[in-house]
């Protein structure tokens, strides 16, 4: 494992699923003005292809590829736990209580010994993540299509809650419900795959949502943010420009999600909370500035070094205030919400301000109408 300072593999795989978030959220907020308040459920999609979805996978190919394997597994689970009486390993798998025996002895041994059957599986969770995340993201939209900002707001947050703290949560045969589920891990370092496949993430969604912004969807964005019936005057499908941008926003976080779950395989949904992977993007893209990736980027650097910092330091600072270390454990988030307010009221576009599209280069435009008028 690396250690940088203070910062080791899983909170440098943390960062970098803040910054793909709160970019994925800057497209939507800041650039095309919808308030998502229900990001955590877009981020706990990925997550949920890798855990609920992926180990069932994993459990039948391995009943289809290693059948008498499989056969004598599922023996040995039902004389562990006979009152289970699980009849496939399938089955086995998906059950809190035998879940983190079949992942780890059985199908994490299977998958790396079948490098075809490994790629092949993390390709299709990968697809799965993104889907489930624009499905999410397809209902959402049909809100955001017919409800103004605050009460679009207020419905996404209440959509999210639902989803993740009730049905997730309380359904065992869905996600392990509060016991949570062990997920499929692709590699014999899943920590170092994490890590390189969310810093991966991260520069291509950096690079892709600069060109989106300067393209002219990125301007039709800014036009339907800021006058929607104007821009509609002018002929843009408000409806579809909004739905692109929240399927494209939806499947970046499935994918940040999935590889959060990738470094630490075992949770339960509701550490996908609304404080965690909604509140803090937010925070994040509200100090950095909205509608400016770069401002995204600084934006979760800054929240997120700081909240480490304080962490790491946390027994330090309870001497120094005299207080317990139980209280300074809430100081992160106290002073996140002070530094918010004082962003606001004294510098509300954030560190980084709002850039305009980059248009065309109209003396390049000019000479090479020239050019071809001449020839």
């Amino acid at each position: 494992m690396i250690q940088w300072w203070i910062f080791n593999d899983q909170y440098l795989v943390a960062l970098l699923a803040y910054i793909v978030v709160a970019i994925s959220l800057n497209l939507e907020a800041g650039y095309t003005g919808i308030p998502n308040f229900g990001k955590h459920l877009f981020v706990y999609a990925g997550a949920f292809a890798a855990q609920g979805i992926g180990v069932r996978l994993a459990a039948w190919i391995y009943e289809k590829a290693a059948p008498q394997q499989a056969a004598e597994a599922l023996d040995h689970l039902n004389k562990i736990l006979p009152q289970a009486g699980w009849e496939s390993i399938v089955q086995a798998a998906a059950d809190p209580t035998a879940n983190r025996i079949v992942v780890n002895q059985y199908l994490r041994p299977f998958l790396l010994e079948h490098a075809a059957i490994q790629a092949g599986l993390l390709v299709l969770v990968l697809v799965l993540a993104a889907l489930i995340g624009m499905l999410f993201g397809l209902i959402a939209s049909y809100a955001a299509l017919r409800l103004k900002e605050d009460y679009l707001a207020i419905l996404l947050l209440s959509f999210a809650e639902l989803m993740v703290m009730v049905i997730f949560y309380q359904s065992s045969s869905l996600s392990g419900g509060n016991q949570g589920l062990w997920a499929i891990t692709f590699t014999k370092e899943p920590l170092t795959f994490a890590l390189i496949g969310s810093a991966v993430l991260a520069a291509a969604t950096f690079l892709y949502a600069e060109r989106l912004v300067n393209s002219p969807m990125g301007r039709a964005m800014r036009a339907v943010r800021d006058d929607e019936v104007a821009a509609g005057v002018f002929g843009r499908d408000i409806a579809s420009i909004r739905l692109r941008v929240i399927l494209v926003a939806s499947a970046l976080a499935a994918f940040a999600g999935f590889f959060t779950i990738e470094a630490t395989p075992s949770t339960v949904s509701i550490s996908y909370n609304r404080v965690v992977w909604t509140f803090l993007p937010w925070a994040m893209i509200i100090l950095g500035g909205m509608a400016n990736n770069k401002g995204a980027v600084l934006g979760a650097l800054v929240f997120f070094v700081g909240k480490r910092l304080i962490e790491y330091y946390s027994e330090a600072l309870a001497n120094l205030l005299h207080v317990s270390t139980d209280i300074v454990g809430y100081l992160p988030n106290i002073l996140i919400g002070i530094l918010i307010l004082l962003v606001l009221f004294v510098r509300p576009q954030g560190i980084l301000p709002e850039e305009p599209s980059k248009t065309a280069d109209f003396d390049k435009i000019i000479e090479e109408v020239t050019a071809e008028e001449g020839g």
